[in-house]
């Protein structure tokens, strides 16, 4: 009996072990974790594909220059940048540099499909779109956890931690510049770490421009360090220093030696329709005031 109970035992183990086996086996059926690339030219093609939508840019309507934010108005410095419409060709580098400045991963092919690329920077009918960084920002008014922030700075900032995944603050946001990370881009190999100054997301947080806010850190810090009033000066976001036309603008609104207060000077400024009343840092120059 006990034999026969051992001879049992001993086919059986051999049966599991061998069906085990064949369910490891690197058959056409098979899908292994795909390889992390680092090869630029992927990230290329992939806003060449994005930048083929015919996406709607809306109306431009006029603005004041930003000034001091309501909620922070003994602050000196609020970053924001201009974008000329007069010079600039939508030739979508800003788009390639602010992809590897921030870690910005690609999707895979189901969500290229229904256009939810996580670009920061979009073109609409040529135009570069991206976070208006709000003072009156819709978005944080609706994030239930804190995630989506307003910085005394002028930045309308992401603590991706706290970020929960509600997508609250992308419905609220009038100019739909906010993207939801649908792909665990780590898992399928769509995502690399070009700047190590930079974490990678996960799966399920909402993402947006960040002003680069990790140089503006740095040149902080160094200030800081020096003993010096800090006022960002020489601080460039990525998006305006790749730009070949110099069409892209960063500086400090609240600084009239701030090379964004001097780009906007006799210049007619405008933003999108839908933002226009939200008190936007980045805006559009276009013509003369």
């Amino acid at each position: 009996m006990d034999q026969s109970r051992r001879n049992f035992l001993k086919v059986a183990s051999l049966v599991l072990g061998g069906l085990a086996l064949w369910g490891c086996r690197r058959d056409k059926n098979f899908a292994p974790t795909p390889k992390a690339s680092s090869d630029i030219s992927l990230w290329k093609i992939e806003i060449k594909q994005a930048m083929q939508r015919n996406i709607s840019l809306g109306d431009l309507v006029p603005i004041k220059i930003p000034g001091p934010l309501l909620k922070f108005s003994k602050e000196i410095n609020r970053f924001g940048m201009s974008i000329d419409l007069d010079i600039c060709n939508g030739c979508g580098e800003c788009i390639l540099a602010c992809m590897l400045e921030n870690n910005i991963p690609r999707v895979n092919d189901n969500e290229a499909q229904k256009g939810r690329f996580m670009h920061w920077i979009e073109m609409r009918e040529g135009v570069p779109v991206m976070c208006s960084h709000c003072g009156d920002a819709p978005c944080e008014k609706v994030c239930p956890t804190g995630a989506a922030v307003a910085s005394p700075d002028g930045m309308s900032a992401m603590i991706y931690p706290r970020c929960i995944g509600s997508r609250y603050c992308g419905a609220n946001c009038p100019s739909k510049t906010r993207k939801f990370n649908y792909t665990d881009a780590r898992a399928e190999g769509l995502s690399a770490k070009f700047n190590p100054e930079v974490p990678l997301r996960n799966r399920g947080v909402m993402e947006k421009c960040s002003l680069c806010v990790q140089r503006l850190q740095n040149d902080r810090l160094l200030a800081k360090t020096l003993g010096k009033e800090w006022r960002g000066m020489g601080v460039q976001s990525a998006c305006a220093m790749a730009c070949p036309k110099k069409a892209i603008v960063f500086g400090n609104w609240l600084d009239s030696e701030s090379p964004l207060s001097q780009a906007v000077r006799g210049r007619g400024v405008y933003t999108l329709r839908s933002i226009a009343g939200l008190d936007p840092s980045v805006v559009y120059l276009v013509g003369r005031a």
